[in-house]
């Protein structure tokens, strides 16, 4: 299934709006392993997160989605 560039672009919008929630009733955390040594800081991560998203929404919202090729006979 092929989606249309708007659908992913209200998909992000949404996923920007559920990760914002989570991130005010402090739902989220982050890892404290070893492994995490990037992001130890769950305010900062979702910042950033948050910022990611919102590029990305930026950049959708132009975007249009041509229609699908016409298959040729042959």
């Amino acid at each position: 299934m092929t989606r249309n560039a708007s659908e992913i672009y209200e998909d992000l919008k949404a996923l920007a709006d559920e990760l914002e929630a989570l991130a005010k009733t402090g739902r989220i955390t982050m890892s404290t392993d070893s492994w995490n040594k990037d992001y130890p800081d769950t305010k900062q991560a979702v910042s950033y997160a948050l910022d990611a998203l919102q590029t990305a929404i930026n950049a959708t919202c132009w975007m249009e989605t041509l229609p699908s090729p016409e298959p040729t006979a042959k």
